[in-house]
């Protein structure tokens, strides 16, 4: 198997028992591996239709301006 299928099916257990996937540090930490070969693994699951991934950057915060 792949670092890709690992990561996808890492994620997908994490999402499934926890309620959310794991960051980019937890997968890299998880496999052993560097942050961008991770992020190399999710632009190939998004490539492929198995994840979306929105651009909206962790623990962003909102501001109100009315």
């Amino acid at each position: 198997m792949d670092i890709t299928e690992k990561v996808y099916g890492f994620m997908k257990s994490s999402n499934d028992k926890n309620g959310f996937v794991p960051s980019v540090k937890q997968i890299a930490e998880e496999f052993n591996i560097s942050d961008y070969e991770v992020k190399i693994a999710l632009e190939n699951l998004e490539k492929s239709g198995r994840i979306k991934i929105t651009d909206i950057p962790p623990k962003s915060t909102v501001e109100f301006v009315d």
